[in-house]
């Protein structure tokens, strides 16, 4: 028997030697606030929506018509703080997504149903529960369930899109998205709060 038989060569054995692989802190920190900036957005803009739907589904302010519905005092604030946050914080949840685990990306996709979901709710709930000297509300009832056949059947891919994530990696980057959707939560209902 010779040596060469005895010791494995040396390609194999450096394809034992793990690989360093870099540390996803930064990614982690980023998707924090791209995922709390998303929840953000849609949460102001889901008060947003309240507010307007409060006063007949439509409100104009300034310019050289008289409007005869003004806008809710803060719902300009949380529509236009809401849009742009959320649209931002998608693209800043992304880089982070990428540089946390392989796969964390897809849970952003769960943005999409959060949104129609939460909004399509708006609709049936004032179709429900009109404001005083509403007329119909067939139009609420359609968004409503519109709304809601684009966002519920997002929900049944959850599973999937969490067994795609880099098991090593998938709890750390779970409690990333879940802390960073209550946070984003809280500041919206807080500013929301804060505006009426």
């Amino acid at each position: 028997m010779s040596s060469s038989d005895i010791q494995p060569d040396l390609s194999d054995r450096l394809s034992q030697i793990p690989k360093n692989e870099p540390k996803p802190v930064v990614g982690y920190l980023v998707m924090f606030i791209g995922v709390a900036m998303v929840a953000y957005g849609i949460t102001a803009l889901w008060f947003g929506m309240r507010d307007v739907m409060d006063v007949g589904g439509y409100c104009a302010e300034g310019g050289p018509y008289v409007s005869r519905q003004e806008c809710p005092d803060g719902a300009e604030l949380l529509m236009f703080t809401g849009i742009p946050l959320g649209i931002i914080g998608l693209f800043v949840a992304m880089v982070g997504a990428a540089k946390s685990a392989k796969g964390a990306g897809a849970l952003l996709l769960l943005g999409w149903p959060a949104l129609f979901v939460s909004l399509g709710y708006n609709f049936i709930d004032y179709a429900i529960n009109p404001p005083e000297n509403m007329g119909s509300t067939a139009g609420w009832w359609v968004c409503g369930v519109m709304f809601g056949l684009m966002g519920v059947p997002a929900l049944f891919a959850i599973p999937w899109l969490v067994k795609g994530i880099q098991p090593e990696r998938r709890n750390a980057v779970l409690i990333v998205f879940i802390a960073a959707s209550i946070i984003g939560i809280l500041a919206g209902v807080q500013v929301a709060g804060s505006v009426d």
